[in-house]
């Protein structure tokens, strides 16, 4: 990264798989924390949190001071609506470990990861577009 252009942004997504509404894996980020979060050389992370596959926000105390977190908090695998004031509150919690300028919020992964896509519909899929942004004003003005 030392030869990077200047205005080049770097990012991680840590994805457990998003295959037709479905997943590959599951896991806490306890084990990789230490390493992935304190040492990798990035500016953000884009982090799946959208069920309890992901683990909690207590691993988020290894970020360092100088990166961005993006919340996945709302999920692409169904139509089902997260409920705002439940993604709210998972906002603040992980605000308990990154300071809440830090943290943004995102879908947890695409709408479509492969050809086929998930099973949302185009108008299902604007609805959570549409939830995140009200969550985002609403929570960071």
């Amino acid at each position: 990264m030392e030869d990077k252009p200047k205005d080049l942004i770097i990012n991680t997504h840590v994805c457990r798989g998003n295959f037709h509404s479905t997943y590959a894996s599951s896991g806490a980020y306890d084990a990789v924390a230490k390493t992935l979060f304190a040492k990798e050389n990035v500016h953000a992370y884009f982090l799946e949190f959208d069920d309890t596959r992901s683990g909690g926000f207590e691993p988020l105390k290894e970020v360092t001071p100088d990166k961005k977190v993006v919340l996945g908090l709302v999920t692409t695998k169904s139509a089902k609506l997260e409920d705002k004031e439940t993604v709210i509150a998972r906002i603040k919690e992980a605000s308990q470990y990154v300071p809440l300028e830090n943290l943004c919020l995102s879908p947890q992964c695409g709408f479509a990861s492969c050809e086929i896509g998930n099973k949302l519909t185009e108008d299902e899929q604007w609805a959570k577009v549409k939830l995140v942004k009200e969550i985002a004003e609403e929570v960071w003005g």
